[in-house]
């Protein structure tokens, strides 16, 4: 005898596509509402739902309204952030309408409105109201999925799979990198005034989700002005008692990057955000090649070391050196600046006529800044 599934009403824009094929695996979609009219036949068409009852007008609240829900166990938002799905919730909610509640994505961006919403959830009373959750054994049967009705980011299935895969990096984790320019499938808000601080939010959420609680998180805010745009980002570290979770986030930038990176005893793991094909892709690495001497805490000495080598073999007209004497004075300039805008171009001292002169001062002029400058974690 086949078991009988539990029923869900779904709403849903094109994201539908993407959820319905798993959504039907463990579910019975008892209700489907989609306003465009052509879409819904498709889902229909497409995915055998000939049992499922339509909506046959574009009032969603009415349609919810009209239905028997004594059976239906889940309601379940597939829509991209918009006023409707807003309203859709705030309706839901003040009503008490479903016992549990999925979103695929957040229901708003303005901070206020969703703050306003997880409160109304917070206040339910456990014995008589509502508890907006998912219940315990379709957490554990639907394992793809990390259930988080207000954040965006960690409801994408990739960091499930992510968080499954750590444990195949054998018995320690040593390394985490996050570096993030923009934030995938989440819509730009003006509603929201501070947008670096938004997106802080969301990735220390998903270092939570990943490796729970860190004991301590620090960060620093700087800015680099262009000419027509000025980038803000913030770089900071998540501490656990054996690791550090190192982070680097960005806004306004033109770049499109997003990427989650996680070191282990064996081998790697990579999240990123493929812009040609507008999704997640996950990577895993079974090697990871070590170079020490980039990371011991006497780096900058070596480098110093090196500088001097040249300075004193009076190779002057290797090319190597005008990249390394480069390298370093911007290196000394970014240290000094504490976040600071300031000038990369290198002055020539003065009395330096031919170029290998110019070289070997500027290169001992260096080798002095090095030795006066402490360079401090």
């Amino acid at each position: 005898m086949a078991r009988k599934k539990p029923q869900l009403f779904l709403i849903c824009d094109s994201e539908g596509f993407t959820w319905i094929p798993q959504l039907t695996i463990e579910w019975k979609i008892k209700y489907l509402f989609c306003s465009d009219a052509k879409m819904k036949k498709c889902f229909v068409d497409t995915f055998g739902l000939y049992d499922t009852e339509t909506n046959t007008h574009d009032n969603v609240l009415k349609f919810i309204e009209k239905q028997n829900l004594d059976n239906v166990n889940l309601l379940f938002i597939a829509m991209s952030t918009s006023k409707l799905h807003e309203l859709i919730m705030e309706y839901v909610i003040n009503q008490k309408k479903f016992f549990f509640i999925f979103s695929s994505n957040l229901p708003t961006m303005n901070m206020e409105k969703l703050n306003k919403l997880k409160m109304s959830i917070k206040n339910f009373n456990m014995d008589s109201d509502i508890i907006y959750d998912v219940k315990e054994e379709f957490k554990k049967t639907n394992k793809q999925f990390y259930w988080n009705i207000f954040n965006a980011l960690t409801s994408q299935r990739v960091f499930y799979n992510l968080k499954n895969t750590l444990k195949e990096l054998g018995g320690e984790i040593y390394a985490v990198q996050i570096e993030s320019t923009f934030m995938p499938f989440l819509t730009e808000n003006e509603d929201i005034e501070n947008k670096l601080f938004y997106k802080t939010v969301l990735i220390i959420s998903l270092i939570e989700f990943l490796f729970c609680k860190p004991k301590s998180v620090s960060a620093k805010c700087y800015s680099v002005k262009g000419q027509n745009v000025t980038v803000k980002s913030i770089a900071g570290s998540a501490l656990f008692d054996s690791l550090n979770c190192y982070f680097n986030i960005s806004d306004n930038s033109s770049n499109k990057i997003f990427e989650v990176k996680v070191f282990g005893d064996n081998g790697s793991v990579e999240v990123s955000y493929n812009a040609e094909h507008n999704c997640f892709q996950l990577l895993r690495c079974l090697n990871h090649y070590e170079y020490p001497s980039l990371f011991v805490e006497s780096a900058h000495e070596s480098a110093l070391n090196e500088l001097k080598y040249f300075v004193d073999e009076k190779l002057y007209t290797n090319k190597y050196l005008n990249t390394y004497t480069n390298a370093v004075h911007t290196a000394l300039c970014l240290w000094k600046s504490n976040g600071e805008n300031i000038p990369l171009e290198s002055k020539k001292p003065d009395g330096c006529t031919a170029p290998h002169e110019c070289a070997a001062t500027d290169a001992e002029i260096m080798v002095e800044a090095v030795k006066d400058f402490s360079i401090t974690a």
